[in-house]
């Protein structure tokens, strides 16, 4: 694991508040692990690129492994389009561009 991956599971864990995201269960009841919102396919990379798929924003934790799959958000083009653009207005804020 990298040390931007280390990073970014640290973030989402801290702001997951202990519990998972999905359904709300004690991190420690099950396996937790970080969980892309929108997944780290080569196909989204290429679609969204690198800047989102490895975004803090992009990941959260869960305690399982079907809860890893009911976070995912890549079908939902809405949703996906609403994810990067906090991600993309976040980004701009450090150089100053106030949207």
């Amino acid at each position: 694991m990298t040390q931007t991956q280390e990073e970014q599971r640290r973030y989402a864990l801290a702001i997951s508040g202990g519990v998972c995201e999905v359904c709300g269960k004690p991190l420690m009841d099950g396996q937790p692990q970080g969980a892309h919102r929108i997944g780290n396919t080569e196909a989204n990379r290429a679609k969204y690129g690198d800047l989102v798929i490895d975004h803090r924003y992009n990941i959260g934790y869960v305690c399982s492994l079907s809860c890893n799959g009911r976070l995912d958000i890549s079908g939902d083009a809405g949703a996906c389009i609403l994810l990067c653009r906090k991600i993309y207005v976040t980004e701009a804020r450090k150089y100053g561009v106030t949207t």
